[in-house]
């Protein structure tokens, strides 16, 4: 399993939040067609140059640094300023560089970032 990271810009975040939530009922529906749509959909909404698959590994490593700073960090598929703002203040930019990368982006560019989970075998989600 891999994480995709990738910009969202402002333009695009209610479409995004809208999206997310569509495919957050797809998946506990369990209809992976619509999965899959609602993915390529708010994929289509991301700025290519600011985006990064990670092993799920390192994004759990990350997160797990994060939330030893702030026990109350959530990561949802989008993550917003107030979110963004924890990742850099935890101090993880050194050891995730690609990613504070990208978060650094969508922070200076009043974006948000996508956060989605894809099967690495099924590696068109780029």
């Amino acid at each position: 399993m891999k994480i995709k990271i990738a910009l969202i810009p402002g333009e695009h975040i209610r479409e995004a939040h809208s999206l997310s939530i569509t495919l957050k009922n797809a998946m506990e529906a369990g209809e992976m067609r619509k999965v899959d749509q609602i993915t390529h959909e708010l994929l289509s909404l991301t700025d290519k140059e600011y985006s990064l698959s990670v092993s799920e590994e390192n994004w759990h490593k990350m997160i797990e640094g994060v939330r030893r700073f702030d026990k109350s960090f959530m990561s949802n598929y989008i993550m917003e300023k107030p979110q963004l703002e924890r990742i850099i203040a935890s101090g993880l930019t050194t050891s995730f560089a690609d990613i504070a990368g990208v978060v650094e982006h969508a922070l200076r560019d009043e974006g948000v970032v996508l956060q989605l989970p894809f099967d690495e075998e099924n590696d068109n989600v780029c």
